[in-house]
Formats: C-alpha cells, structure tokens, sequence
C-alpha cells in the first residue's frame, strides 16, 4: 500500500508543479498560470472523477460467544479502484459545493489474529481468512479555493475541502479459520471440531466524512466554454463494517451457533484521483 501511495503522490505532484510550470500563449508571449485569465465558471457543473483507494481496516475484531475473549486481527490493507460522480455549483468566488456519488472497488479484509483480550495466545483461537468489502457513499462536499477566494482569476487553483455523508459497507461472506493450536483443530473437544467457519455477509449504513486537498486546471483557451482537470488527495472516514452472525450451510461444518460479535472493522481510505469538471451552462 505505502508503495502505491508513494507513486500516487509523485504523479499528484507532477501534476500540479506541471500546471504552475510558465506557459507560452498564442501571441507568443510568456504567461504563467498565476495570471492567465480563465473563462467563466460560473454555475452548476458536473464532475467525475478516478483513482486508487489506500483501505486501511483499524480495530478488526470478533467474539465467539458471551463470556467469551475478543479476538483482534492485522487486517492487511489492500488498494482498490474508485469512481466518483458529481453534479454541483461553484460560485466563482473560492467557494463551490457538489452532490458526489462514489464506489470504492471490492477488496479482501483477511489477516491473523494479533491479539486476544483474555492475554491467551493467539495460536489457540483463530485468523480470517476469508472476507471482501466494497463501499458506496453519498456525500455532500464544499471546496475553498484560496487564490480565487482572493480575486485570483488564474485557470490554476488550489483547494481544500470536506465532505458529510453516508458510507455503504458491504461485508461479504467471511470465513474464520482455527490455528493449529486450538481445540477445533486439535479435537480438545470433538463437539467444536470446526477448523472453519464461514457467516454470511451484511450491509449497513454509515456517518461518513472526509478531508482533502487539490488543484484545478482550466485546460481549455480563455473564452471558449471551459474544461477544468483536477487532480486530489482525499482521506475518508466511513464508519465501521460488519459482516452477518449467521453460518452460512452446511451446519456440520459450520455449526449452528452464531457470534456474539461478528467481524467487525474500521473502514478507513486514502485516494488519489484525476478528474474532470465541465460548467453546464455558457456565459
């Protein structure tokens, strides 16, 4: 993941150190994008966007049955594909707010256990070895534009933004699996002899936000309706993902006991993106 991120960054700072680059106009001229005028953009707009997503699952955990010890997991991280679809206004002055549908791409939460609340080794208890996760938000973004804010009309721009939300986690069948050194594999007791147990899958809803940081570029030539590049970061927060209690068939392997605490995680991304966005309306 770190090294995804690393690349990630670099082309994200290429992009935007290529875009304060100087610029030779038609006349022949030197201008730089700081004071190359950009047309107007006033507006409603649309937008979309592509990237990679950085997941991070924090605070993986489960618990068999009441009484019970919680069981935590390493959960590796994964990269994964995101898409983002928005429709919003800009105010042409730093200010401007969208409407944004986004789909985080399917990715495995799978890892072993780190550590067991009763302080027993892990080696008696059990590792994930099967999980996938996807997510779908909905969410409201505002970005500020400092230079614009400023009086700036230069087709490069800067910002920062937030957004609020709802996240839609969706855990597919997950699968845990005993170490060697448990009962269930050693037959301690014949009644648990279940080296795997796989439980359905579960969707829910949740509070989401995020926080981030770009650049804007006006690609088209000044007076001409404009075609405005972005290229961001953005840090996600989208609630906590849980697969479902109930063993999927057949019991014998399974068994018929469901748990107390299902796979639970902290959905967390990075995601680097490119995107466009078009003004709808001429002026």
């Amino acid at each position: 993941m770190l090294a995804s991120i690393h690349r990630l960054g670099l082309v994200l700072g290429l992009t935007l150190c290529g875009a304060a680059m100087p610029a030779v106009a038609q006349d022949g001229d030197l201008v730089t994008f700081s004071t190359q005028t950009a047309s107007v953009t006033y507006g409603p707009y649309g937008r979309f966007a592509l990237g990679t997503s950085a997941n991070s699952y924090d605070n993986g955990r489960w618990q068999n049955g009441q009484g019970d010890p919680t069981i935590s997991f390493g959960l590796m991280d994964e990269d994964t594909g995101f898409g983002e679809l928005a429709v919003g206004f800009d105010w042409q002055n730093g200010f401007r707010a969208d409407l944004a549908f986004a789909h985080f791409g399917s990715a495995n939460a799978i890892g072993p256990c780190v550590a067991v609340s009763d302080l027993t080794p892990c080696n008696d208890h059990a590792d994930i070895s099967a999980a996938t996760i996807s997510t779908d938000t909905i969410m409201a973004n505002l970005f500020y534009a400092p230079m614009e804010h400023r009086g700036s009309n230069s087709v490069f721009q800067p910002f920062v933004m937030a957004g609020l939300g709802i996240a839609i986690n969706d855990v597919g069948n997950w699968t845990r699996e005993a170490n060697p050194g448990s009962p269930a594999v050693n037959n301690v007791n014949p009644a648990d002899n279940r080296p795997f147990r796989t439980f359905e899958g579960n969707t829910e809803i949740e509070f989401a936000w995020s926080v981030g940081l770009g650049a804007s570029w006006q690609v088209s030539r000044p007076g001409r309706h404009p075609v405005i590049l972005e290229a961001s970061w953005r840090y996600f927060d989208l609630g906590t993902a849980s697969g479902g209690a109930n063993p999927v068939p057949p019991s014998s392997i399974n068994g018929n006991s469901s748990p107390t605490v299902p796979l639970t995680f902290d959905n967390t991304r990075q995601v680097f993106s490119l995107g466009v966005r078009i003004p709808l309306q001429r002026l």
